[in-house]
Parts: structure tokens; sequence; C-alpha cells
């Protein structure tokens, strides 16, 4: 996603323009209408439904060889539905981007028209020293960078000069080449299979959030976009206040491509109409992305999925509680989440645990946090953080004092923290390792202290695991690599969330790799530990190969990476 952070204006109206088109009740003690009043408003209401501006037809025809169904209504808005009971591993939609970039960190490590991974051979414009390609044929084939040279060799500077990101930048640079280029093909997508990319038009469909987005980021935004205005031929030239409206699109929906190896990273970003239009968002997906070569975005369902069940995937980080969820995501899409699962009583929900303290008194469950309300969030705060009133057990009702719960989770917070310190900062692995592994090493029955499935316990062990293996203890990685995934499995058997996702073969592929290293530590003792380990590495990677399946498919880069683990570690055993 784009690297730029969009923060909320503090405006007194912010508020009211999120409840209004969230449509939250912030006052629940207001009086009740009366209910002949009620049956006019319902009856008003049921007339408004019926006014939804149809879909066009080529949303309907750019998906209509998928197993979903479109649809528009007043409470919803644009979404999906599965046509048909689904398997998981189905794919629901394949888009080509309107356009997309190579993001500044990968610039010259992924060819800029196929993705493809840059080896020995590399072309490089020598002109503009921005753009590089795998071979003649992907240089040729890019026919908008004669277009734009010249302005994408001043985007670096431009980007430093008004502190605004750069690839941003490139991508408002390319969507506008992409709109020149379209209006002179209008009949490029007519007819069956001839659409080539999701044309330009579209992009004018999402939703902008402009008038939530932080006036200081307007303004240098506006200060770019005049500035990179002046480097472009007048022949794709939009109003500026258009390029700011654009910007505003592109940080509300673009998403990022991975690479075709095993980095859990996006090396590029580009912005995918269809699905950004129409897969909304849960905290509890039944789909996923999935970023493929030549800069397409694939969509496939992760779990079964019954007819007429909406489909939905997630824009952020399953594991994280509930209040950080909805803050993430009015910052960075300017919604309120209110999908079943943050809408789910929290004293029934996965999500109590994830900042919960066991109980003193039955320590079969955790003191309840109750959810933070929008108009509290908005401003920082916190119920954990404001609340007067005890906090309360989700099974047997003990009660203690809010303050008590703070601290030991502010205590918790503040371990965590000089255990980053000590990593990042001094990459002392051995102290911050040893800060860690106290958070990690808390038991789920011993009251007072974090839940198994607190989620600063699991924020805990992905660099604790890093730390061991950078100190050669692979014995302790792959014993925090297990635990990672115990907890990910109680996450998907407790809390019914998914079971298949790309972070979950990452670290079965992860096991595989540090029980391979061992396998070859042990070569030199022992011929039977080293088969031992070889067959603990082939077992990971073939649940790896498994869950890749399902996820992004048998044909994709990262699921042939796995099978040909899999194949040399069978030829050793």
């Amino acid at each position: 996603m784009v690297n730029l952070e969009v923060k909320y204006t503090s405006q007194p109206d912010l508020a009211d323009k999120l409840n209004q088109s969230c449509q939250i009740d912030t006052d629940p003690t207001a009086p009740k209408k009366s209910s002949s009043s009620k049956k006019k408003k319902n009856k008003k209401k049921s007339n408004s439904n019926t006014e939804v501006e149809p879909l066009n037809q080529f949303y309907l025809k750019a998906l209509d060889q998928y197993p979903v169904i479109l649809k528009n209504s007043k409470a919803k808005g644009r979404h999906a539905v599965a046509a048909e009971n689904l398997e998981e591993g189905v794919t629901l939609c394949l888009e080509q981007a309107t356009a997309f970039v190579v993001r500044s960190e990968y610039i010259d490590q992924q060819c800029h028209v196929c993705l493809a991974d840059l080896e020995a051979q590399k072309l490089m414009c020598s002109d503009c020293h921005k753009s590089f390609y795998c071979s003649q044929a992907c240089l040729e084939k890019d026919d908008l960078h004669p277009l734009i040279c010249g302005p994408l060799s001043q985007v670096d500077a431009i980007g430093r000069s008004t502190d605004v990101d750069p690839d941003l930048l490139r991508l408002i640079t390319f969507l506008m080449a992409v709109k020149n280029r379209d209006s002179k093909n209008k009949d490029l997508w007519v007819g069956d299979n001839a659409m080539q990319h999701t044309p330009f038009w579209c992009v004018d469909d999402l939703v902008s959030h402009r008038e939530l987005t932080e006036p200081a980021f307007i303004n240098v935004l506006t200060d770019a976009s005049q500035r990179l205005l002046m480097e472009m031929p007048e022949s794709i030239h939009i109003p500026v206040e258009d390029m700011v409206t654009l910007a505003c699109r592109i940080n509300s929906n673009a998403h990022g491509l991975g690479d075709n190896q095993s980095r859990n990273t996006d090396a590029a970003l580009g912005l995918f109409p269809l699905c950004a239009l129409f897969f909304n968002h849960s905290c509890n997906p039944n789909a996923t992305f999935v970023g493929l070569p030549n800069g397409e975005l694939s969509i496939r369902t992760i779990r079964p999925v019954s007819k007429d069940e909406e489909l939905v995937v997630s824009y952020i980080d399953l594991y994280s509680d509930r209040d950080e969820r909805r803050q993430e995501l009015l910052s960075t899409k300017h919604f309120w989440c209110k999908c079943r699962r943050c809408t789910h009583p929290i004293e029934k929900s996965v999500d109590r645990f994830l900042h919960g303290i066991i109980c003193k008194q039955c320590t079969s469950d955790v003191y309840v946090i109750p959810p933070t309300p929008m108009e509290h969030l908005i401003k920082g705060k916190s119920n954990l953080h404001t609340s007067s009133k005890p906090f309360k057990c989700a099974s047997c009702g003990h009660e203690t004092a809010c303050d008590e719960v703070r601290q030991l989770l502010e205590n918790a917070d503040n371990l965590y923290a000089d255990g980053m310190v000590a990593i990042r900062q001094h990459r002392d692995y051995d102290r911050g390792a040893k800060k860690l592994e106290t958070l990690t090493k808390s038991g789920s029955t011993h009251s007072g202290e974090l839940h198994t499935l607190n989620s600063i316990r699991f924020n805990s062990l992905i660099p604790l695991m890093n730390s061991k293996r950078r100190t050669g203890n692979l014995k302790g990685a792959i014993e925090v690599n297990e635990s990672i995934l115990a907890m990910m499995e109680e996450y998907s058997t407790i809390g019914l969330l998914p079971g298949n996702t790309s972070e979950i073969s990452d670290f079965w592929q992860n096991l595989g790799e540090l029980c391979t290293e061992m396998a070859q530590e042990a070569k030199k003792r022992s011929h039977v530990l080293e088969k031992k380990w070889l067959k603990k590495a082939r077992s990971a990677f073939t649940t790896a190969l498994h869950v890749r399946c399902i996820v992004f498919g048998k044909n994709h880069p990262k699921t042939k990476a796995i099978e040909k683990n899999i194949t040399t570690l069978t030829s050793s055993l």
C-alpha cells in the first residue's frame, strides 16, 4: 500500500461526517420516536432503497465468467456475492491493473512491464534511469514510457522537496498517461475477452475520501502536483485539483503486488478498480488478494463459501485487537468497520483474548475491555485508558479494577518496546530475545497474566524467532516458529479466523527452511538426526504447499518454489 500516512483532521465536524457515512448512532440514550413516526420512517427508507443506481454493464461483463454476482444496494453499496456454493481455492476475479509501478526499494529488481525478477540481463532507460526491463520485448511493450520519461526523472526530487512519496507521484504520472491513451482507444474494451486493462474511467468510480483527508496532506499534494505538471507533456495534463483527488483515490484504494520470491513484501503498487469496488473488507474474510506477474491481481476463496454469501477480503492484520483494527481502517480507509467480527458481542468474540488478562478467580477466561466508540477512538482515546469502571470476566463475571488491567498491559507493552529497541537499534539480539521471552512464556492459566492469544504475545514471537535465528540458535527458532503456527491454529479454531492465508503458508515455509538448516548442521554429527530434520522439513513444506495451492493457486511462482523445495528434499531422503 502507499507509504504516505493519511491522518485525520482535527476539525470539529469530522466525527459527524464519519457518523453520517457510516450510519452510526452516537446517542443510544436519545428518546425513541413513536411507533407511527417509526413506520413512516421505515416506509421512507423502503422507498429510498429502491432508488439504487444500476451497475454499469461493463462491470457485469468484466466478471461474468466468474462465479460471482455483482450487486448495488443502499445498505452495502457495491458488493459481490457467491453465485453458487464455492470451495476454497476458487478464483473470483482476475484483473489487469489500470496502472502499476515498481516500488522504489525494488525499482531495479523487478521488470517494469512483467514484474519478472531482474538478474543478469537488465535493460535500463538511459534518459530517466528510473525504468528497468527484463528483455527488449518488454522495453518495446512499454508504450507509455516515451510520454512520461521526463516526469519520471524528476519524481524523486519533487518527492523530497514536498515530502510526498515518490511512488505515489509515479503512479499518478502513469495513470494520467493511461487516461490519455484510453481516450484514443474508446473501442478497446468492446467485444468478448478484449479488455487488456481496466480502463481509466473506472478509477473515477472509486471513493477518494478527500473531504476527510488531513489539510496539510492536501497542501503538499497540491504543491507536488503543480511541480509534476510542469514536467509533463501538455497532452496528458489534467487540472491540479483532479491530480490531488486522484492521489486520494490511490491512497484509499491502491493494492500492493508481491514479488515472485518468498519475501512477504510488496514489490509493486497498482490500482485495480474492479477489485476495489466490489470486494469489501471484513476482519474475518472468506477470500484474499493474490498478486500475479504482469501487474495482475486475483481474488480467491480461502474457505468454503455458501451461495449468496458476500465475498469479502481483509485490508489489515487479522490478529490485531478490535480497537487497533478499527483505528487502522479509520486512518487508512476512512470507514468505521461494522463487519460481523467487529459487531459480535465482545464477551463472546475471540477479540476479547487479543488484549485480555486472565481472570484471577476462574483462570479460564479474561477480563473484557469494552470496544471503544468511534467518536472516542477517532480522538485517540480508548476504553482501556479512559474507563473508570471495573472490567468483568467474560465467564464468571468476576470484576477487577480497570487500573490493574491497564497497568498489566502497559507493562507488557513497555517490555515489548524494550525488546524491539534492543533488536532494531542496538542489534543486541540476545538481550532483545530475553525481553521478548518474558512475554511469550506466560502461561494461559496463570491469573493476572496475558492470555495465550493476546496480540502482544503474538507480536513478540516473530522478532523472537528472527533473533534466535540470527544468533545461530536454530533449535530455539524452530520452537518459536512452531509456537507461532500453534497460535494461528488456535485463532482459527477458537475464533473461526481463516486457516488458509499467505502468512500461514510463509510460516510453514520458514519452518521448513529452519529444519533444512538443522539437517545440514546434524549431517556433521549423525546421519539419523539429519534424516529426522529432513523429514520434518519436508512435512512443513508439504503443509505450506497445501495452503499455497488454496491461496495462490497451483501455478503461482510462490507455489512452484515450494514444490521445488519438496523435490530437492525428497531426493535427499
